[in-house]
């Protein structure tokens, strides 16, 4: 599983240093692709699960043809790289994935549980103002976890809120 965040600087050929930890659990290769505003990195087995996700959207003439399946394929495969880190922990980006995270020198890699992102640093810090208020956080998790049962009832937090 993948946590934390990392900031790190590009160096002049457009490198950085992928902290140890995410190097060791990603393995080599791994994959890069385009996020939502940021790049996305992942092991092979889990690139390859999404692309035989994306694989259900059609039979091959309608993914070639179909405007919907062929964004989902633009956004997964068109700046898709297939790499590893150097002998001293360094990763490549190409000026296309650069570009599209809004990374000009300074980069933030922040761990996602199952992938990483990798974000310029002043993207990030954008996306967190504008995306990440406690108001926005209560109201993504009441509509993204499941609801509980009529009568059901968190056996962590007593229904006062206090513990003890």
């Amino acid at each position: 599983m993948f946590g934390g965040s990392f900031t790190h600087k590009l160096d002049e050929v457009g490198r950085f240093i992928m902290p140890r930890k995410f190097r060791m659990s990603l393995g080599e290769p791994f994959i890069i692709t385009r996020g939502m505003g940021c790049l996305l990195v992942m092991t092979t087995d889990r690139f390859n699960e999404i692309y035989r996700k994306a694989q259900g959207l059609g039979d091959p003439l309608s993914l070639m043809f179909d405007p919907n399946a062929r964004r989902v394929y633009h956004q997964l495969f068109s700046e898709m790289a297939e790499t590893k880190a150097d002998s001293q922990g360094r990763v490549q980006l190409t000026p296309e994935q650069r570009a599209h995270a809004g990374i000009d020198k300074d980069l933030v890699i922040l761990g996602m549980g199952d992938w990483l992102e990798i974000w310029g640093l002043e993207a990030w810090e954008a996306y967190k103002q504008s995306n990440l208020t406690s108001d926005q956080l209560v109201q993504a998790a009441s509509q993204s976890l499941p609801k509980k049962e009529s009568g059901e009832v968190d056996a962590a937090v007593p229904p006062s809120g206090i513990t003890g």
